[in-house]
């Protein structure tokens, strides 16, 4: 079974939460999920926004490994079940995650980092007067497909160097929204396959990133109504050769979960 909540009405649901406009091209809203923020904020607007950004992550190997997943579940309770789009391949969803748009709109319908130039969260942000930025690995998906806007890019050599980055960027309380990019399991994955050694190690490290960025959040932005936000673009299944592989319209590939946790200004 296919999950029915579409990843393209996520950025609209982002933008309500603090009462901006919505990207252009946006499909619409997750009402389960807005209703779940403002439920925690008493109505009150989001004034920041920290989005971890895990690759590869399906539903499936979530359910498969629960207990793994513990620091996600602790930092951000809340869990939304979303349909990624098709072909579920990084720079199409995420290209699909920021600009609420399907990917014949954006533009990327294959594994190509071109930079998508429709309106994005990022231009709704910059719009409304607020300051994004993206902390991602050199030469992901994440640190091509929405450059030329006017805001800050941080590219680190991999997933520690940009978590410590992005609590750098915490501790400063520069930024409205911080997106960080981390990919090791899906690196992993297809090197070897989604239930490997090297897997469930990948999946540990980014729970071990998510608690730090968790706490550095938690220590540092009190002042604001904030949403820590844990979503995956896509997720994966084994080939038949045995290496992890993504891009197929199944629901291994196809149905994912995020999580959201909100931290009310005190």
């Amino acid at each position: 079974m296919f999950n029915e909540e579409k990843l393209t009405g996520l950025s609209g649901s982002l933008c309500k939460c603090m009462g901006i406009e919505s990207p252009i091209n946006s499909e619409g809203i997750c009402q389960d999920l807005v209703d779940y923020i403002f439920s925690q904020t008493n109505n009150e607007k989001i004034d920041k926004i920290v989005m971890f950004n895990p690759d590869a992550i399906g539903e499936w190997i979530y359910n498969l490994y629960y207990s793994k997943f513990e620091k996600f579940r602790q930092n951000a309770p809340y869990e939304q079940k979303f349909l990624t789009v098709y072909p579920p391949k990084t720079p199409v969803c995420f290209g699909s995650m920021y600009t609420g748009a399907s990917p014949s709109v954006h533009g990327i319908q294959s594994y190509t980092k071109p930079v998508i130039k429709i309106d994005s969260i990022f231009d709704a942000l910059i719009r409304a007067g607020k300051k994004p930025c993206i902390v991602a690995v050199k030469n992901s998906s994440m640190s091509k497909i929405f450059n030329e806007r006017n805001m800050d890019y941080y590219f680190e050599d991999y997933d520690n160097e940009v978590v410590n980055k992005a609590i750098e960027l915490i501790k400063q309380d520069t930024y409205d929204f911080i997106c960080i990019y981390n990919q090791e399991y899906d690196d992993v994955m297809h090197r070897t396959h989604p239930k490997s050694f090297l897997s469930k190690r990948a999946i540990k490290h980014y729970n071990d990133n998510f608690e730090k960025i968790s706490l550095c959040v938690k220590d540092n932005m009190k002042k604001y109504n904030t949403l820590l936000g844990c979503a995956t673009d896509h997720g994966t299944h084994r080939e038949w050769y045995l290496l992890g592989q993504h891009g197929k319209n199944i629901p291994k590939d196809m149905n994912i979960v995020h999580f959201y946790g909100v931290y009310k200004k005190q």
